[in-house]
């Protein structure tokens, strides 16, 4: 595994996908991967063809009961056809805010590119370019433009500037970082107090399943972190420091701080409080 030389490295920032708010405000969310919005994609689709056949049923019924002319029934299809593959996406992201049934069976949710909710205008073009790129290709056309986008969006999801996100994802137990004790000196003088947000969170990513990484990816991301954090670092570690133990130890020491400047600030609003409510009001 490499190490870390005494001269730094150039800083070479890896490119992170983020949503961003119209208030400038950087939003943690992760894009739902196309296998997801496929699953939940084909729940909807029987749902809308369920609704399709049983209206179709109920027309003809009706038609047969009532002597209805062709024209009458022509029109009552056509509007169930609607109802099916246009009203019922548009209405259930309405309704449910951004999700169908088959998005809550999968935890996921359509959002606008800036994470807003979606509006009328943007359900309706999604709800009809889904009836060319899903139903009249089979999905086909969908399927490879999620492939391809690095969010996994649609062509409908382009034109309407929208994205699905994974709502629901599962539960995992924080690990806490400590300091190797080969760093613990130095890090204690260390200013590590620069770090940017986006790359905090890349290195708390890496650091739990660095051991379950093949060995060759794991060196090469280590060596990225490594680049990306040393310009926010100073001093720089001891020569021959391994990457991993300096990000960890930069990540631990990073927390420690930011769980003290925290515990702080909280104690300072208590005093103030009890202050407040102890100032003897006498003339």
């Amino acid at each position: 595994m490499a190490t870390i030389g005494a001269a730094p490295t150039a800083s070479s920032p890896g490119a992170r996908d983020a949503l961003i708010t119209g208030d400038a405000v950087m939003l943690d969310l992760r894009a739902a991967s196309f296998a997801v919005r496929m699953l939940s994609a084909v729940i909807d689709g029987v749902l809308q063809l369920i609704l399709l056949v049983g209206g179709s049923i109920g027309v003809a019924w009706a038609a047969a009961r009532g002597d209805l002319d062709d024209g009458f029934i022509a029109a009552a299809i056509l509007s169930m056809s609607i109802l099916a593959y246009v009203g019922y996406p548009v209405l259930c992201e309405l309704l449910l805010r951004g999700r169908s049934v088959g998005r809550l069976a999968m935890g996921t949710r359509v959002v606008r590119d800036d994470g807003g909710p979606v509006h009328v205008r943007q359900s309706m073009i999604r709800a009809v370019m889904a009836m060319f790129e899903i139903w009249s290709t089979s999905g086909a056309v969908a399927l490879t433009c999620a492939v391809i986008d690095r969010k996994s969006r649609r062509i409908g999801d382009l034109l309407a500037g929208t994205m699905v996100i994974q709502e629901r994802m599962r539960d995992l137990t924080p690990q806490r970082v400590e300091v190797p004790l080969s760093l613990r000196d130095w890090v204690v003088g260390a200013d590590v107090g620069r770090l940017p947000l986006a790359l905090m969170q890349d290195i708390r990513s890496f650091l739990p399943r660095a051991t379950t990484i093949n060995a060759e990816s794991r060196r090469q991301l280590s060596r990225d972190l490594l680049r990306r954090t040393l310009p926010h670092v100073a001093p720089a570690p001891p020569p021959g420091t391994d990457p991993e133990e300096f990000l960890a130890a930069v990540i631990a020491e990073r927390s420690r701080r930011d769980e003290v400047r925290l515990r702080r600030g909280q104690e300072r609003q208590r005093e103030l409080s009890a202050e407040v409510r102890s100032v003897p009001f006498t003339v």
